[in-house]
């Protein structure tokens, strides 16, 4: 079997009604093959003759495909795609035939996604994308026949660019395919095609190369396989030796990879035997090998070791007649018939209505799971494929959600997506991918993830790097929020207490922390409690040596009781606002207009200006008597631990200052656990009321003490 034609051949350019003709020969007068051929001869243009469906059938059939896949290759003609509805093949060809020519109508819209700026990746995810968007890898080698037909017509392609651009698409797309797939025939000629039209002038120096040397090449090829021949009947080894045939692209790729000329290829010159087991393999290898001398590097056991797409063979190098170097290669008819057709090798063992697990269904499972993953079979297929509104390429993973894609984008793109489009429609955040799907993101200007995408059962993402990147957000924003409650927790004791940067900086230190941010973050998430945090505080303050002093000092400002008359030499007076002077302070008086004496200190600043302004109403005075004692309120704001214990401690600290409560409000600190108490005193004018302050202060149940100064 071949599927090699010349362009000399090619030109000739059968008509479409003896195309199909031959067809009908092939297929025994098939009734469903000659009309699927008279419905593809209705729609194609009879200016162009070169119909590319029934060409691929014939093809095909040279493969050994059976009836339907023959049906599906006439029937996907390009020209004929689209003109006839599904329902209408399904019932005239029935639901097979139908679902492999919708699959290809898929496979064309993929193929739309090329791009002429390929990267490896990019194209590696396409041509995995194509593969599994067919459930019959049957569909996906109906589609590379038509690639090999078009490729051959390409010569009357009057469009340059579009001729490139069909043979870059086939070198990088569909001839790794065909390869996967173990065609290596098709592959082979795919290859070669698609490079004569990308690189014609390097194609056409090594193709001159190769014809110039064949008649001598030839003629040593014929005595080493002489030898062959002799060795292997002495050794009673049924074998089929021949010249391998050398692609153009092949030889141009290994020139490239080893940076060797032409002169320096061995593998021009090759051979290849065919055996009957695999036990004359390793028997004809060491007929080789004695007969010749084989160089170690080049020997490859693809028997032992099978390539991904199935191909097994045992390559060797040897120096030959007058030292050249020639390649041989040998294997079982089996062996090579896999080689050259890979699962179409598998064809000829299925028969209709055979129960699924035949050897071609076993071969077909075996070749989609490797093809899939670029890799030996798995049990399952491991990646959905899915384009960007742009035409760019994700892998995902099954079960994966448009929101697993979202964060699969950009993590940002995630935290602000409100919904997503697939295919054009709007769908919730929970929708599954399917291969090939469009999906267009719906973001918000803001992030605003939910926490419910983070719960693995909710359905949101599947994936665990998703819903952790979900978490860390809230965690960010969690820690934001302790960090600011936990800071104005500790800035309100600390200012009660009246700690400085360094009993602060003790705090933090006495807890075991690095920094003031990590004391707020622990505040805030109550991994310090408020009894701790206060005891840390109270520890720091004692052993600062600002601690013995109870409060900063405040200016005394005796007050007058409304009730109380102070009178001078039958005037009335009142201690000035400013300097506040007390009893047996040295006073001097001012003589206001209607409102008596104002009295102030010798010292206030207020009187010397008074006086040098106005020094006949200064008057020098003594500190006036009165018939009622001085009394001085007093406002104070503590913060106070046990409520309880501190009133019970109060009376025994005012009782000898003569001091009584005129006024209380409290507020309790939910946070810090302390008690806010204001009081309003009243004692007399003569007071010590620093005394009376440090006492206050030692009881065990006040925090602070601190003097309003109004």
């Amino acid at each position: 079997m071949t599927l090699e034609i010349s362009l000399m051949q090619y030109a000739l350019d059968e008509p479409n009604d003896l195309l199909c003709a031959a067809l009908d020969t092939r297929m025994d007068g098939d009734s469903l093959v000659r009309r699927a051929c008279n419905l593809a001869g209705s729609v194609w243009d009879r200016n162009v003759t070169r119909a590319r469906g029934p060409r691929a059938a014939l093809l095909i059939l040279d493969i050994g495909a059976d009836r339907d896949t023959v049906l599906a290759c006439i029937l996907a003609d390009p020209r004929l795609l689209g003109q006839v509805e599904s329902q209408t093949l399904a019932r005239d060809y029935g639901p097979v035939v139908a679902d492999r020519v919708g699959q290809l109508q898929h496979l064309l819209t993929l193929g739309e996604q090329y791009r002429t700026h390929q990267q490896a990746i990019w194209l590696e995810h396409l041509r995995r994308l194509l593969l599994s968007s067919i459930s019959d890898v049957r569909v996906m080698m109906i589609q590379l026949v038509h690639r090999l037909e078009r490729l051959r017509g390409l010569p009357f392609e009057p469009d340059f660019a579009k001729r490139r651009a069909i043979a870059a698409e086939t070198l990088d797309v569909y001839a790794p395919i065909a390869h996967r797939l173990g065609l290596g025939q098709l592959k082979w000629e795919l290859e070669d095609l698609a490079f004569r039209h990308l690189e014609p002038e390097t194609y056409k120096r090594i193709a001159q190369l190769l014809d110039e040397r064949r008649e001598e090449r030839e003629a040593y090829i014929v005595q080493v396989r002489d030898m062959l021949h002799k060795g292997l009947a002495e050794a009673h080894i049924e074998a089929r030796i021949y010249g391998r045939p050398k692609h153009i692209y092949s030889i141009w790729g290994k020139m490239q990879r080893k940076h060797l000329g032409f002169d320096g290829l061995f593998d021009v010159r090759a051979l290849r035997i065919e055996v009957d087991s695999v036990s004359d393999c390793y028997a004809a290898l060491s007929v080789v090998h004695h007969l010749f001398s084989p160089i170690e590097s080049e020997y490859d056991d693809y028997i032992a070791r099978p390539k991904d797409n199935g191909y097994q063979s045992l390559h060797t190098a040897v120096h030959a007649l007058e030292g050249k170097i020639i390649e041989v290669q040998i294997r079982t008819r089996a062996m090579h018939e896999q080689a050259e057709l890979g699962i179409a090798a598998h064809w000829r063992y299925k028969e209709g209505g055979q129960a699924s697990e035949d050897a071609f269904t076993q071969e077909l499972n075996r070749l989609r799971q490797a093809l899939a993953t670029g890799a030996p079979a798995r049990p399952e297929v491991d990646q959905i494929f899915v384009f960007t509104p742009e035409g760019d390429i994700f892998a995902m993973p099954p079960g994966s959600t448009v929101l697993d894609y979202a964060y699969r984008v950009h993590t940002l793109v995630g935290h602000r997506c409100k919904g997503a489009k697939i295919n054009g429609q709007i769908v919730p955040l929970k929708t599954r991918l399917q291969q090939a799907d469009r999906i267009e993101i719906l973001t918000q200007p803001q992030p605003a993830p939910s926490r419910e995408w983070a719960q693995a059962g909710s359905g949101y993402l599947q994936s665990a790097s998703a819903r952790a990147k979900v978490r860390n957000w809230f965690h960010k924003l969690d820690l934001s929020a302790a960090r600011q409650a936990g800071e104005q927790q500790c800035d309100r004791l600390f200012r009660r207490l009246g700690l400085n940067r360094a009993e602060r900086a003790d705090v933090v230190a006495a807890l075991g922390l690095k920094s003031e941010e990590a004391l707020y973050e622990s505040v805030g998430r109550q991994r310090i409690d408020s009894a701790t945090l206060l005891s840390a505080a109270r520890a720091a303050h004692a052993h600062s040596p600002a601690a013995a002093q109870v409060a900063p000092p405040v200016p005394s400002i005796p007050v007058m009781a409304p009730t109380a008359e102070l009178a001078l030499d039958g005037l009335k007076a009142q201690p000035a606002g400013c300097c506040h002077p007390r009893p047996g302070d040295r006073v001097l008086a001012f003589i206001t207009r209607g409102q008596g004496l104002r009295l102030h200190k010798v010292d206030c600043s207020n009187i010397r200006h008074l006086q040098a302004a106005y020094p006949e109403r200064i008057l020098s005075v003594d500190w006036p008597s009165t018939g009622k004692s001085w009394v001085l309120p007093l406002k104070l704001d503590l913060l106070v631990a046990d409520v309880t214990r501190f009133w019970a401690d109060l009376g025994p600290v005012l009782a000898p200052f003569k001091a009584h409560v005129v006024e209380s409000r409290s507020r309790h600190e939910r946070n810090t656990g302390l008690t806010d108490l204001y009081l309003l005193l009243e004692l007399p004018g003569s007071t010590d009321v620093q005394e009376m302050l440090r006492r206050l202060q030692r009881l065990p149940a006040v925090e602070s003490v601190q003097r309003r100064a109004s």
